[in-house]
């Protein structure tokens, strides 16, 4: 085997990610968690899904060398690095740096622009928005007027503050689905259930951890977001956005309406329709054919 995918833990938010890619690629992707293997045969059945015998000569991850090098001691790959989404967090993380002299997978202009600020100049694939490619026939329409709340999981979520006062403000013709994150689950499951039965009505759906995003977006009329990558996926159908934890310097959330979650009194309407196209285009290239990608950088 040349090629592979590999998520080697139960880093599940990056399968949205590595299945697609590895998919679209015509490669397999290796899964040393039952669990996570599992989830990539039901949700992507188009993936050979294979489990752990050793690194294939090309591994296309989310990880960087050091974590392989530490999860498979003695053992040599070369990497293909994967992002696991776009967001407007964590551009100070030294995880940058370790790419340094490795093959990087960017979505388009705009990851290369950061790299090159980041003094962090790996050999570049622009890749394009392949996750939208894959779902474009599972893509549907907007059900109502349904509100996606999807905020992040580390220090910068809104979730515990919003959440409550979103429930609450909620009117009765709007629906809430909340799209928490991996970790958060893994973390706060006792928590997040006591919420769950305490603000629980016919309108507010909290919506399983499946991996697949883009088919959930399409069904959705609007978004509620903070700092999580998800809102980088929005951008994608142009549709009206909405802020908690609002930073206006940051090139996301200059594309949607900052709000007080106390007061649920959206107008479904965009007028940051072109700000969204701007930096859809600026963040993604133009969709490419991965296997052909994929097939000249482990031809080398």
């Amino acid at each position: 085997m040349k090629c592979a995918g590999l998520i080697f833990d139960d880093s599940r938010h990056y399968l949205d990610h590595l299945g697609p890619f590895c998919a679209l690629a015509r490669c397999p992707l290796i899964c040393c968690e039952p669990e996570i293997a599992e989830l990539a045969a039901r949700f992507y059945p188009d993936l050979e899904v294979r489990e752990f015998s050793k690194l294939p000569k090309y591994t296309i991850t989310c990880d960087t060398q050091p974590f392989l090098q530490a999860a498979f001691p003695g053992q040599s790959t070369k990497i293909l690095w994967l992002p696991h989404g776009n967001s407007d967090k964590g551009w100070n993380s030294p995880f940058f740096d370790a790419l340094k002299g490795e093959t990087a997978f960017v979505y388009g202009q705009r990851m290369i622009d950061f790299m090159g600020e980041k003094g962090v100049f790996p050999k570049t694939v622009p890749i394009g928005n392949f996750r939208r490619q894959y779902f474009s026939k599972m893509i549907g329409k907007p059900e109502g007027k349904t509100f996606l709340y999807a905020p992040t999981w580390d220090e910068s979520n809104s979730f515990w503050k919003a959440f409550p006062l979103l429930a609450k403000q909620l009117p009765a013709d709007c629906n809430l689905w909340v799209k928490l994150h991996p970790n958060t689950i893994k973390k706060f499951a006792p928590e997040i259930e006591v919420l769950i039965g305490r603000y629980s009505q016919p309108n507010i759906e909290f919506l399983p951890d499946d991996p697949p995003i883009y088919p959930l977006l399409a069904k959705c009329s609007a978004y509620i977001g903070d700092m999580s990558s998800i809102g980088y996926d929005f951008l994608a159908f142009n549709r009206p956005m909405y802020f908690l934890n609002a930073n206006p310097s940051l090139p996301l959330h200059g594309c949607g309406m900052a709000i007080d979650p106390s007061k649920f009194d959206f107008v479904l309407k965009n007028p940051f329709s072109d700000e969204q196209k701007r930096l859809y285009e600026y963040t993604f290239s133009p969709a490419c054919n991965l296997k052909e990608q994929v097939d000249a950088l482990c031809s080398l």
